[in-house]
């Protein structure tokens, strides 16, 4: 995706009504002149969560967190700032080209018309299943019955059937104009050797597939019986759909992937379904693979802890195996829960009940005690031969860790599973990992430590003070700019802040604070400009009185730190004994003594 041009984000943010897009998420009450929720990002009693409709911004004053409504979206939907702006231009149906491509566009349109065949194949396999009389159909909904699913789930994961003709589905888009040329294009029919097509579903249980802004974008397909060839057959990739890019499930599920902040990740529709319906709701299917990084990208929007459940055959384990890397190198908290051989989450759930399902989740291995219980299992840890090859292939998943202690405290892990001396493992891993500085056994504890952070440091009362001055009367920011310093402001979002401020003032002084939010990244600076606009009203008719007092505090302080800096270069000064220095400073001390 291309970058979003300046004038299509304030369009976006123009259209999109602050009060129409949260009140989709929570229930908002009127509140005076503005409207007032419990807050989404936090547990409360009482709601803090407050929408300004006038200045279009929200602010939660029990987590402080506030911005506008892309910011509410970025945090709602854990979206980066472009997706957010397209996923609200989508609802407010304004186009947003991609990369050289503009909404005329030949790959535009297929796409469209690809969107469109599926939303009509998605509506007639489900219509026939709900509707049908036929034979095949009724064996659809009691299979479906079965197995634990009902007409509510039916209805809420919109399952079809696929009739059991050559071309039910091609009559359905032929008769909304739609040429089979087009159809081959969305992957809802084949093309024949001898000329023509015929529908690529048929006398099959339909599972929609959907991306995660719930547009229909593949079809899974699931056979009644074990005698009827494939048990699947699934869409094809098309101009939509690439093969390792969605989650089944986890457009319904993500905003309880996002509370709980952990996603379970199993392997197909049921085993993702069977558990949603007993209330296990943080949970998405991989759709019979190993985890991708675009998958794994995408949870990472709505949390970095996973838990992988898949089926116990080699097939499912293995896509465990070489998922594991992959999550580590995306920076992901991994774990994995298992089951007894035989047994696959949908089966368990069905016959065990969801309290012996949660407790198998709480029994989940750390991603280090996974795989190496799976290689013991494949390599004799007794003999010199099967601890090499552990030491190896252990060593390759400890390589893809960022952190250097995660390396040096899981080698020496390793090195105690294995019943050999530290050393050994960390002069083997020289070859196998990189580290900015190779460990002996006396660093290993030496970098246990970690750094200190840096964080934004808190402005200063007055500095706020004159921010919301800034916001009041834009013309405030102008005349500040002319008497202090950048620098003379709190290092951090602080002096990033009035730096936007001011050279918003000085391109157009009748800038908006809508511009200002869809300019900040912080969400820091968000969020204290949001508390801002709600009480800043209350400061206008002492406004330049207040100005004048934080502006003499700037001052003030300027000269104190000033006064610090001259001290320290005169004691410096003195140490050396540096006569002629020290004289200067003391004449240079004495002359900002002066009245």
């Amino acid at each position: 995706m291309g970058l979003i041009s300046e004038d299509i984000i304030r369009g976006v943010i123009d259209r999109a009504d602050i009060i129409d897009v949260i009140g989709r998420y929570v229930t908002l009450k009127k509140y005076g002149s503005n409207f007032k929720a419990l807050c989404p990002f936090h547990t409360e009693k009482s709601p803090s969560f407050v929408v300004n409709p006038d200045k279009q911004i929200f602010h939660c004053f029990g987590c402080n967190v506030g911005g506008n409504v892309v910011s509410f979206i970025m945090r709602q939907e854990r979206l980066e700032f472009p997706q957010a702006v397209r996923f609200l231009a989508e609802q407010m149906g304004i186009v947003i080209p991609d990369d050289q491509e503009d909404a005329s566009s030949p790959s535009k349109k297929i796409k469209d018309d690809i969107y469109k065949i599926n939303d009509w194949a998605l509506q007639f396999f489900h219509e026939r299943l709900l509707t049908s009389r036929e034979p095949t159909a009724q064996k659809a909904r009691e299979y479906l019955k079965a197995r634990g699913v009902d007409l509510e789930i039916v209805k809420q994961f919109q399952i079809g059937y696929a009739p059991d003709e050559w071309d039910a589905l091609i009559g359905v888009l032929r008769s909304k104009g739609v040429s089979p040329e087009v159809m081959h294009q969305a992957g809802v029919v084949i093309a024949r050797d001898k000329g023509g097509y015929y529908d690529r579903f048929r006398g099959r249980i339909i599972f929609p597939i959907f991306d995660i802004n719930s547009r229909p974008v593949a079809f899974g397909a699931r056979a009644m019986n074990d005698t009827e060839g494939a048990k699947y057959i699934n869409s094809p990739e098309t101009p939509v759909y690439t093969k390792g890019r969605h989650l089944f499930g986890l457009n319904m599920t993500k905003t309880s992937v996002g509370d709980e902040d952990v996603v379970l990740v199993v392997e197909g529709y049921m085993d993702m379904i069977m558990p949603y319906i007993h209330g296990v709701k943080n949970i998405a299917a991989s759709l019979g693979t190993a985890l991708t990084v675009d998958q794994i990208k995408l949870i990472r929007r709505y949390t970095s802890n996973v838990t992988m459940l898949f089926d116990t055959d080699p097939a499912g384990q293995s896509a465990i195996v070489r998922s594991l890397d992959l999550l580590v190198d995306e920076g992901m908290n991994v774990k994995v829960a298992t089951l007894s051989q035989g047994e696959d989450p949908d089966s368990f759930i069905r016959q065990q009940g969801l309290e012996a399902f949660r407790g198998r989740l709480k029994q989940a291995q750390t991603l280090f005690d996974y795989k190496f219980s799976w290689l013991s299992a494949q390599f004799d840890v007794k003999t010199i031969e099967g601890k090499d090859k552990i030491c190896q292939e252990m060593l390759a998943t400890i390589g893809h860790f960022k952190s250097e202690v995660s390396k040096f405290e899981l080698m020496r892990l390793l090195a105690q599973r294995l019943n050999v001396p530290e050393e050994i493992i960390i002069k083997q891993a020289k070859g196998q990992i990189k580290f900015s500085s190779v460990p002996t056994r006396t660093s290993v504890k030496e970098v246990i430590s970690p750094a200190p952070v840096k964080i934004n440091q808190t402005p200063k009362a007055h500095e706020e003070l004159l921010i919301a001055l800034f916001l009041i009367d834009h013309r405030w920011a102008e005349e500040a700019a002319k008497l202090v310093e950048l620098t003379d402001f709190t290092e951090g979002f602080t002096r990033d802040l009035v730096a936007t401020i001011w050279q918003m003032t000085q391109e157009n002084l009748e800038w908006k604070t809508s511009d200002l939010l869809a300019s900040l990244s912080s969400e820091v600076a968000q969020s204290f400009i949001s508390r801002l606009l709600n009480d800043a009203g209350s400061r206008t008719s002492e406004a330049p009185r207040l100005f004048q007092d934080c502006i003499g505090r700037i001052h003030k302080d300027r000269l104190k730190i000033h006064k610090q800096e001259l001290m320290e270069k005169l004691k410096e000064a003195e140490r050396r004994g540096d006569t002629s220095v020290v004289e200067e400073l003391r004449a240079r001390f004495q002359e900002i003594l002066k009245p």
